[in-house]
């Protein structure tokens, strides 16, 4: 109703208004358009009311009448924008125009964030259409949340509009007072919708009405800038591997993490990528060689074709490791659930910042993504493939055990007492 009430009055306050309605798709836009040229055609009131704005046959009186190239009122300005024009943020943007209002209407829609790399291009445009509105003009945003990471977060992270959120209940959760329905009917929407498509419509929170998730308080940093800082934990490395490279695919991920004398977990390092199987046993046999670990887990599903590589690189390359299997029924929500306690207890810690460079070259960095595009958003993330690889140091299988202070303080002193390298 915003875009429609309050872009009727801005007109009819200024007719020389130019409005540039912009959603996901340029289909959606048009049919905001729609409606208000439906209402400008039908609605005599109007039209009495404003005869120097409103034509009395627009179809026949204005220069330009349709949903495909926008409507003109009345004015005495002659700009190359209409009116009122609709544009899809994603799928074909004007060029050369400047509007004095951007209205910004259904960006997000729930097949738009299905991957974190659609709710990067979302962003993109819509970062890039800021240069089609006029300077001093306005800007106004309506829209439902769809995901965490979504282009509305974004915006409100860049200060790009002030957020006015009007939930279904006065707290914005599931257990609040109904504030538009009466509580029976909010209790049977909540039924009829499940929990994620109700706190995403209902109470614009992807997450309200959501399994326990986790915290960002829960947080713990530490900084393993040098070897020293990690040699004395028991390293561990576990990879949930992604059979498929291509753009939208799960990502295969490979995780070293420390056990160390403190009781604490210690993620040490890892890569997160999309990666063909001679790529992964490379990037394996790199961090291999550079953490030594006690042992390396690998999640059943999909372990066939790598393990045979695997054995076959062993071959070539006259090194060798054991890899143990990680499997289990248990779900991976439920899997990645484990983790909560862990982070509740302020016993894993991630470091500042974990670099790293994936097959096409470019630094990323593994602490940012897992913080933003896992952590934070579960359980309604595009991706958790960090949290669920993650999750299996906990495996029983892997026999994940803790440096005693006994055994640290005898590998140390060994340690001191070499003359030479011990992995050269």
């Amino acid at each position: 109703m915003i875009t429609f009430g309050l872009t009727i009055q801005n007109i009819l306050v200024n007719p020389e208004v130019t409005v540039g309605i912009f959603s996901h798709t340029r289909p959606i836009a048009k049919g905001f358009l729609n409606q208000i040229k439906y209402e400008f055609e039908q609605n005599e009131v109007l039209k009495r009311c404003y005869p120097e704005i409103l034509w009395e046959s627009p179809k026949r009186e204005s220069p330009r009448w349709s949903v495909d190239s926008g409507i003109v009122v009345r004015r005495k300005k002659n700009p190359k924008e209409a009116t009122v024009e609709a544009w899809g943020l994603v799928d074909g943007q004007p060029t050369g125009k400047h509007f004095e209002i951007l209205v910004y209407d259904d960006v997000v829609t729930r097949d738009s964030v299905s991957t974190p790399e659609m709710i990067s291009k979302v962003t993109e445009c819509w970062a890039l259409s800021l240069n089609l509105g006029m300077h001093g003009g306005k800007q106004r945003y309506i829209g439902t949340r769809y995901h965490f990471n979504d282009t509305y977060k974004t915006i409100m992270e860049r200060r790009g509009a002030e957020p006015r959120i009007y939930a279904a209940t006065e707290n914005g959760k599931t257990d609040g007072t109904p504030v538009f329905l009466p509580p029976e009917e909010l209790a049977k929407k909540r039924r009829q919708m499940g929990p994620y498509v109700f706190g995403c419509q209902m109470l614009q929170d992807p997450k309200a009405d959501s399994v326990q998730g986790f915290k960002e308080e829960w947080l713990r940093y530490w900084q393993p800038s040098e070897p020293a800082h990690w040699e004395g934990m028991n390293r561990y490395i576990v990879i949930d591997p992604a059979g498929e490279k291509k753009v939208g695919s799960d990502y295969t991920v490979m995780l070293v993490i420390g056990l160390a004398e403190d009781g604490n977990y210690y993620l040490i390092g890892g890569v997160r990528d999309r990666m063909n199987l001679t790529e992964r046993a490379s990037c394996l046999f790199s961090l291999h060689r550079q953490y030594r670990p006690v042992a390396v887990g690998y999640e059943r599903y999909g372990m066939q074709a790598d393990i045979e590589h695997l054995r076959f690189e062993m071959q070539n390359r006259n090194y060798r490791f054991d890899v143990v299997e990680l499997g289990g029924a248990v779900p991976k929500k439920d899997r990645i659930g484990k983790l909560i306690p862990l982070f509740e207890q302020g016993r894993m810690y991630l470091p500042v910042r974990a670099p790293f460079r994936d097959q096409e070259g470019t630094w990323r960095d593994l602490t940012k993504e897992f913080v933003s595009d896992e952590y934070m958003a579960f359980p309604v993330s595009s991706h958790d493939d960090m949290l669920d690889c993650m999750a299996r140091i906990l495996e029983p299988v892997l026999g994940v055990e803790f440096p005693s202070a006994l055994n640290l303080r005898l590998v140390q002193n060994e340690l001191g007492n070499m003359e030479y390298d011990l992995y050269a």
